[in-house]
């Protein structure tokens, strides 16, 4: 059963290069699939509609894309409860400045602007620094 079909621009240098068509099913195991610019689809499925979108992202990477989602923004948090409860489709936002984590979630896929978005090692890497975590190199 599909929750939700939204339609995301991706971005190359803060130019819209492509509009992908998300589909996605919050229910374990969560299931996201996308219909990219070119037809093809591609599928992901994990514990969470967040981490299949981290998978996702990576895939838009090597093509040297960033989708504009709020998933993809360097300021929202991924909460085991709040993963728990929505199936991983909402976030926290995170004040980094503050350095505190806010009551506002947000769905990570609305849209959002292309200078909102990063990588996903850029994301991790900032989420790592606001909670004060040394990180690990990934593999």
């Amino acid at each position: 059963m599909v929750d939700a079909v939204v339609t995301l621009e991706c971005v190359q240098g803060g130019e819209v290069v492509e509009v992908v068509t998300v589909m996605a099913d919050n229910v374990s195991p969560c299931q996201l699939a996308a219909v990219r610019g070119n037809g093809a689809t591609v599928a992901y499925s994990g514990h969470s509609l967040f981490a299949c979108l981290l998978e996702f992202r990576k895939d838009l990477e090597r093509d040297g894309l960033l989708l504009c989602c709020q998933g993809a923004r360097r300021d929202v948090v991924n909460s085991g409860m709040q993963s728990q409860m929505s199936g991983g489709r909402l976030v926290y936002t995170v004040d980094m400045g503050a350095r505190r984590v806010n009551d506002e979630t947000v769905d990570i896929l609305a849209p959002a602007r292309p200078e909102d978005v990063v990588t996903v090692a850029q994301q991790r890497a900032a989420i790592f620094a606001f909670f004060g975590i040394h990180d690990r190199p990934l593999g």
